[in-house]
């Protein structure tokens, strides 16, 4: 008896840190069903491939790691953020007036539906709107290589 209800006030307090979490990065703010399973899911994922260098917010490393929260590069240009994901950048970039030369590597382990994921989690938290990233657009990008 003892074990099953601390099972499931495990299971209510791990639910309430992920609403928590959901409010704190904007998720909770999506209305569409199908962007917001995508910005879930799309999190987890954030949070294992891109957060170590990116950080949790999306704010970067100093001048080291650009943001991605409010960065001007990645809402300019999402088919070329959308093939950075997968295949990484070399060189210098400018973003939000501050110039960063850390290479970034790309990640070709993840699927077009995993980049849809990220993205349309990362363009729809931290302030940001853009709405459901598809794998269509993902194929579209990364079969055209943008200028870098």
């Amino acid at each position: 008896m003892r074990a099953a209800i601390g099972s499931l006030l495990l299971i209510l307090f791990t639910s309430c840190q992920s609403t928590d979490s959901n409010s704190q990065n904007g998720i909770d703010k999506i209305n569409d069903l199908k962007t917001k399973q995508y910005a879930i899911q799309g999190q987890q994922l954030y949070l294992q491939h891109c957060s170590n260098c990116h950080q949790e917010d999306g704010t970067g490393l100093n001048r080291l790691i650009p943001p991605l929260s409010k960065a001007d590069y990645m809402i300019t240009d999402v088919g070329r953020s959308l093939y950075i994901i997968r295949n990484g950048l070399k060189g210098s970039i400018m973003v939000n007036d501050i110039e960063y030369n850390q290479p970034m590597p790309g990640n070709s382990n993840l699927t077009p539906l995993e980049i849809a994921q990220i993205s349309t989690y990362i363009y729809n938290v931290w302030g940001n709107e853009h709405g459901l990233i598809t794998t269509e657009e993902v194929n579209k990008a990364l079969a055209q290589k943008p200028k870098l």
